[in-house]
């Protein structure tokens, strides 16, 4: 989603035609917000993966036989 314009944090031209550092703090706060998300995201998909694991019928289990030593 491309906001960048007139009033946006991270123009390049501020009024009067005057170069404008960009914001910053604002870019910060833009990047954390998608961090969280993404984590948020990431942390629901295991969650429904783990979920649907133990959902489902386990194998059985066999235990393998020991040679007899020789």
């Amino acid at each position: 989603m491309d906001r960048a314009g007139a009033g946006h944090p991270t123009s390049i031209l501020a009024e009067r035609g005057r170069i404008a550092a960009p914001d910053y703090r604002e870019l910060y706060l833009e990047m954390f917000r998608a961090n969280e998300a993404a984590i948020r995201l990431l942390q629901q998909a295991q969650a429904r993966a783990e979920a649907a694991y133990l959902a489902q019928d386990p194998p059985p289990l066999r235990l393998q036989e020991k040679e007899p030593p020789q």
